[in-house]
């Protein structure tokens, strides 16, 4: 959490510096295009925490050498590479405990204050009614904007000011004194807010304040907001113009609705897809500077803004830094003889951050992580027909940590059904020859031979039991030993010790051909099940 946090941070920080400097860049640009900009940026940081996660990982930084010495300078010494200076419990870090509560609280409250004001909106849309005055005005300016979404136009009294909600059926809100309004001031206001509906600028805001939210501690991030509502209202007020509305007639319009409901605006202050206030001077300065860029973003740019957006974040978001330290790691995989194990397949977790790395050994048995990112690793050691094993390291940076792995040779197990007869007339036990299971077969190179019963005592049903209709398993563990006989059986499972004791007698007679390991017969563990049933 804590590596995914500081990843996202840095990186975070540099799409909105970028997305600072392309505005800067298209200062001469339409409104249009620098919100588009904006949005964009905030979709990929809406987006960077799963991409850091799920990108494969890359680095610009040359790998680190791992000297060819290292690997072999001490074959009979097997030890985990740690830090210089070992970590102590004492000594663990706080903030990786405390800090996704933090930051989970932190986007709470910034959230909820967003929600708040998507809240109260709702509600106030949900008590306005019908504007039949501006209904026939709604429908020609939705018929010439080529909005093929029903729009409908409301009033209410608790409305400060104009706005649009909603974007699947989304709704125009005027004030309640709409009605005495000029026909020139009404058409402004509705082409503006269709304007809104057209571009789908509720639905940018949403991705602004969520991102907002998931980076509630980063200032630039807030700061992007203030540029994307500010080029949001100019890019509208842009598309006015554009549509025959004089300027000076509309810098008039926006002057008398900004007097007159600025004071009713704080109590919606988080409302989605608002004006501000704040930013009147600038707007009114934009609507009458002849000058400006009032060309809207074609199909063609917008599809190119997020070409370039999706092509910067995906490689972006796999980028390792090499300011963040890296090392290396390498080793030998061995057998319980000090024989190699090729192809081991060797996985290292960071228990710091969220990489993950694979590698398999050569024919060697030699494995190596030739430049991955510091931390705390888990080893994961898995090869057919051997025990997987796990070894913890910590990797510093710039070090080169040696971790050899010693596997275990995996156990087998036999299964043997004893059969027996309620039958008052004959005392004797019957048994069926007994079903030896299928063993399992370990292959590794050819280097490992699984060991193979070749000679079963009959187990004996008791009598007594058969007559008590008493049958179930017997679940032992035992040891076969390197000239085959079975060493310590112990019994892990059962329903009756008598049935327990009979298992006992019989498996302490069996003989095993040895496991094999390149050749010597070996020690191995062996799952052994005695079944006890009765005939029906």
């Amino acid at each position: 959490m804590t590596a995914l946090f500081a990843e996202s941070l840095w990186k975070g920080s540099l799409i909105l510096a970028a997305a600072f400097a392309a505005n800067f860049v298209l200062r001469r640009g339409s409104a249009a295009a620098r919100h588009f900009v904006w949005t964009a940026a905030f979709a990929a940081l809406l987006l960077l925490p799963a991409a850091i996660l799920l990108i494969p990982r890359w680095s610009p930084a040359p790998p680190v050498a791992t000297p060819a010495s290292s690997v072999r300078a001490v074959a009979q010494t097997v030890r985990v590479g740690v830090p210089s200076r070992p970590a102590s419990p004492a000594r663990t870090p706080v903030l990786p405990l405390v800090l996704p509560f933090v930051l989970m609280g932190g986007c709470l409250i910034a959230a909820s204050r967003f929600l708040l004001g998507a809240g109260r909106t709702s509600w106030m849309v949900r008590r306005a009614v019908d504007a039949a005055h501006a209904g026939a005005l709604l429908q020609h300016l939705t018929r010439s904007l080529g909005i093929r979404r029903p729009v409908r136009v409301i009033q209410t009294a608790l409305a400060p000011m104009p706005m649009t909600w909603g974007v699947a059926r989304p709704v125009v809100v005027l004030p309640d004194d709409a009605a005495s309004w000029p026909e020139g001031r009404l058409h402004a206001v509705l082409l503006h807010e269709l304007v809104h509906v057209q571009r789908l600028d509720l639905l940018a805001q949403a991705v602004a304040q969520a991102a907002c939210s998931l980076y509630w501690f980063h200032p630039l991030a807030w700061l992007a907001l203030v540029q994307l509502r500010k080029e949001r209202e100019h890019a509208c007020d842009d598309a006015v113009l554009q549509r025959g509305v004089a300027a000076p007639e509309y810098a008039g319009h926006l002057m008398d609705l900004v007097r007159s409901l600025a004071a009713r605006r704080t109590r919606w202050a988080n409302a989605p897809a608002m004006a501000e206030v704040s930013g009147l001077e600038s707007r009114i300065r934009a609507v009458l500077d002849r000058g400006c860029n009032r060309r809207p973003v074609s199909r063609r740019a917008a599809l190119a803004i997020a070409a370039v957006t999706a092509a910067v974040l995906l490689p972006f978001a796999g980028i390792t830094a090499h300011a963040q330290g890296r090392g290396a790691i390498a080793g030998v995989v061995k057998d319980p003889s000090g024989a190699r194990v090729p192809f081991c397949r060797v996985t290292a977790k960071n228990l710091d951050g969220s990489n993950q790395e694979a590698a398999f050994a050569n024919p060697a048995g030699e494995y190596q992580f030739s430049s991955i990112p510091s931390g705390r690793y888990v080893l994961e050691f898995a090869a057919p027909g051997f025990t997987p094993a796990k070894v913890e390291t910590t990797l510093v940076t710039g070090a080169a940590d040696r971790v050899d792995a010693n596997l275990a040779v995996g156990s087998i197990s036999e299964m043997v059904v004893v059969r027996g007869q309620k039958t008052p007339s004959t005392p004797a036990p019957t048994t069926t020859p007994p079903q030896t299971g299928a063993s399992q077969r370990i292959k590794v190179g050819g280097s490992v031979t699984a060991a193979r019963l070749v000679r079963q005592a009959k187990p004996v049903y008791p009598a007594e039991l058969q007559q008590l209709g008493v049958q179930g398993s017997v679940v032992m563990a035992a040891i076969i030993s390197k000239n085959g006989t079975v060493l310590n059986p112990v019994v892990r499972n059962t329903v009756d010790s008598r049935l327990a004791q009979a298992a006992l007698d019989a498996v302490r007679q069996w003989v095993y051909q040895p496991a094999l390991l390149n050749g010597e017969p070996i020690e191995t563990l062996t799952t052994i099940t005695l079944d006890f049933q009765l005939e029906q």
